[in-house]
């Protein structure tokens, strides 16, 4: 049910707070979360059997198999060569590995971008100020980087904005900057074109491709993702600073079962998917040309000069979205909302009635 209490703390904070973190609200567990990208009609059957299943004397040991276990079952999942592939405790550890084994001064992130690239790399490459960001401005400003850094960071498709840069097009620039290193974070490409689209199948040795099952899957409760590489001389930097151990047990178990799924994943990603296109149209009645448009992902950004007030409404209708503002580094000003299950669309709508159009 909908909550009508007021925000405990003014709205300007939830501008700094990761997505799916609601500790700050009243009755958060009646306030329907729409502020994290993930699959909100996970977890899969296959968990819930998974973890049910689970002998606690399989807790007693070290989980020496663990990380090959699932490092196995990632990278058939990614369609890639396990010896090019390291597992770890999700995207955000890699990334925090490549900051500190890429320079800072020869590294640089194509902006908005997700929270934790910005605070670790804390070059950036944004928009101008007051142009909102396009796939082609995006693919010039990967072009410039690589020709000046050692190491490029993009997220795509983009989060928050849900933009893509076309798959060949980034082939193309890294063909042409040999000496330079493309990061890329596919967080979501599994909402989009999956193993077809990913900078995997480039060919290259200057890419780094960073992919999770975490949001596709609907378990970002755990903590797995993949970094896969051609590049030896990057990987086994990486690979020496990754702990002992790096996927547990229960994490192991828990992921492994998610991505024998398949046909479960294919039903309900299709379906986000149709209700991202729904959503938009939605946002587009209500914010007219402020809703970034045809984003692949299933979410949706509003550029929203102070998203506050609406933040607030939304909250009020028991609706919590992620808002950003423009004045934190690597940010835009405005709104990222993903989208609902079928059955929570209903409610979605009604929230959204209360919010007044954007003349």
């Amino acid at each position: 049910m909908p909550t009508h209490t007021p925000l405990p703390v003014p709205a300007t904070g939830a501008a700094h707070r990761q997505g799916g973190d609601l500790r700050h609200l009243p009755g958060a567990r009646n306030v329907l979360d729409l502020s994290t990208c993930v699959n909100r009609y996970g977890p899969p059957p296959t968990v819930r059997e998974a973890l049910a299943s689970v002998d606690a004397r399989a807790l007693l040991p070290h989980p020496y198999a663990a990380s090959d276990e699932f490092t196995a079952a990632y990278a058939e999942h990614m369609g890639v060569d396990p010896a090019h592939l390291l597992a770890g405790r999700g995207i955000t550890e890699f990334l925090t590995l490549l900051a500190r084994v890429c320079p800072a001064e020869e590294s640089t992130v194509v902006t908005p971008d997700y929270t934790d690239t910005i605070r670790l790399f804390p070059r950036h490459t944004g928009p101008a100020e007051g142009v909102r960001d396009t796939a082609q401005a995006r693919a010039e400003r990967v072009e410039r980087a690589m020709r000046r850094n050692r190491f490029t960071v993009l997220s795509n498709p983009n989060n928050p904005l849900g933009i893509s840069v076309p798959r060949d097009e980034l082939v193309r620039i890294c063909a042409a900057n040999p000496g330079s290193v493309l990061i890329v974070d596919e967080a979501y490409i599994d909402f989009t074109t999956g193993a077809e689209g990913s900078m995997t199948a480039s060919g290259l040795d200057n890419v780094v491709v960073l992919q999770s099952p975490n949001k596709p899957f609907g378990i970002a409760g755990v903590r797995t993702g993949g970094m896969w590489t051609r590049n030896a001389e990057l990987r086994e930097r990486v690979r020496r600073s990754l702990l002992n151990w790096p996927i547990s047990y229960l994490d192991a178990a828990a992921a492994t079962a998610a991505l024998s799924a398949r046909a479960w994943a294919s039903a309900t990603l299709s379906s986000l998917v149709e209700n991202g296109r729904r959503l938009e149209k939605l946002l587009t009645e209500r914010f007219g040309d402020a809703v970034v448009p045809g984003a692949e992902a299933h979410y949706r950004f509003v550029h929203l000069e102070d998203p506050r007030p609406v933040y607030r409404r939304l909250v009020e209708a028991g609706v919590a979205v992620r808002i950003f503002s423009g004045s934190d580094p690597g940010r835009v000003s405005g709104m990222r909302i993903v989208a609902p299950t079928t059955p929570e669309m209903p409610r979605v709508e009604a929230a959204l009635a209360r919010v007044p159009a954007l003349p």
